[in-house]
């Protein structure tokens, strides 16, 4: 009994001397070596058939040779000879056509003998569907011939079918054969994959835990730092840089509201020197311009020349003030003139701006804060890291549902097909 018929057998006494556990790395060499036995086994019979196909083509080239010799009855009238000539000559074309496409193959491989019978069922089928008409002119015009080339053809094609009886049972499970090695291979790669995706999650999830352990010890620097006497002493003179800025402020608008009286008469000078009535000087123009946008800026000299010009204008009684303005107005410019309290102010606005430019520039020595925007960088990046690894591994495990799912299927897929070949009972066990 050959080793098919064994184990597609559906008795139970016939599957019960198969093994039922197969090792997976194992599975290569026992598909094959079984393969390999029952190709063997169907090699004997099919060359038998071969050799009855070649007899029966070596028949029918006989028959084509006797037809081609053969004279039409002698009863026959010329225009039935002229039609038995013409299809003679088309029946001779198609025995030709069996003859020169019609070759077993030189192997006995059940695969190649199912291509050559299909191959030949092809060309049997066009030679029937070409000679049917002309077969019926032959029977009557060369009988005798005729008894050799129809039932040729008959027998020719009954020894192929003959052939494919031999082979039809055993097509699908040769082909079932012929996927193994793919499908193994298909597996061992899935499994390899999946290793090398679980040892870049591993990866992934070292660096993970390195670089939590990173942002863990930064935050630590940041800590320390903040407690540190360097980084309480900068924050100490950051302090007092925002109060003497705060002072700086106050005196500027101390050093306003000292021109707050003179507004109006300040804004009818400048009325009239735009309107050319009364034209300032460049340098009074400009020391308008100070006192209306920044008046701490005013220089000794360039206030007592303004002062000096709206006195007299003041006197003159040509702003078209009321005349209570003009005395209120007088009284601030005498203020300003004869007391100091204008040059105190821009004194002591010139001590803060000493001691801020001090304490900047002690500030500045301190490398507190730079260490603090490095440790900072430094956070950021690890945390960014952070993010990227999250995202990597979240892809790597989804990439791995992927291929694990893959492999499950194809395993699946190959124990169903090995179950057709060695039973229901049949296991594959994967270590």
């Amino acid at each position: 009994m050959s080793f098919l018929d064994r184990i597609f057998g559906k008795k139970k006494k016939e599957t019960e001397s198969l093994p039922q556990r197969i090792d997976f790395n194992r599975l290569p060499d026992v598909i094959n070596e079984e393969y390999k036995k029952e190709l063997d086994s169907l090699r004997a019979p099919i060359g038998e058939k071969y050799r009855e196909i070649n007899s029966s083509i070596k028949d029918i080239r006989d028959a084509r040779q006797r037809l081609l010799e053969a004279e039409a009855m002698a009863d026959a009238n010329k225009r039935a000879e002229k039609l038995g000539e013409s299809n003679r000559d088309n029946v001779i074309h198609n025995l030709d056509l069996v003859i020169e496409k019609i070759h077993v193959p030189s192997n006995k491989d059940p695969k190649d003998a199912f291509d050559f019978y299909e191959d030949s069922k092809t060309v049997l089928k066009q030679v029937l569907e070409n000679t049917q008409r002309s077969m019926l002119y032959i029977k009557a015009l060369y009988p005798r011939e005729f008894e050799n080339v129809g039932p040729g053809l008959a027998g020719l094609e009954s020894r192929i079918d003959e052939l494919y009886g031999l082979i039809k049972d055993e097509k699908e499970k040769i082909e079932i054969f012929d996927k193994f090695p793919e499908q193994i291979e298909s597996i061992r790669r899935l499994e390899r994959e999946i290793e090398e995706i679980q040892g870049r999650i591993i990866d992934l999830e070292e660096k993970y835990e390195s670089a939590k352990q990173d942002v863990a010890d930064i935050g630590s620097r940041m800590e320390e730092l903040k407690e540190s006497d360097e980084f309480e002493n900068a924050r100490n003179l950051e302090n007092r840089i925002k109060e003497l800025e705060n002072e700086i402020s106050s005196t500027d608008s101390d050093i306003r509201r000292l021109f707050t009286p003179m507004s109006k008469a300040i804004s009818r000078v400048e009325k009239q020197d735009n309107k050319e009535i009364h034209v300032l000087s460049p340098e009074n123009r400009r020391t308008l311009e100070t006192i209306k946008n920044n008046p701490a800026a005013i220089g000794e000299t360039e206030l007592g020349s303004f002062l000096d010009m709206l006195e007299q204008r003041i006197k003159n009684r040509d702003l078209g003030l009321k005349e209570q303005m003009y005395d209120k107005i007088l009284r601030q410019i005498e203020k300003l003139k004869e007391t100091s309290v204008m040059a105190d102010l821009l004194e002591q606005r010139e001590n803060y701006l000493s001691e801020k430019k001090a304490v900047t520039y002690e500030l500045n020595q301190l490398d507190v804060y730079r260490k603090m925007e490095n440790i900072e960088t430094q956070e950021s990046q690890y945390s960014d890291s952070i993010g990227q690894i999250l995202s990597r591994i979240e892809a790597e495990r989804n990439h791995l549902q992927d291929i694990e799912d893959n492999l499950e299927s194809s395993k699946h897929l190959l124990n169903s097909e090995i179950k057709t070949i060695f039973g229901q009972d049949a296991e594959i066990i994967y270590s």
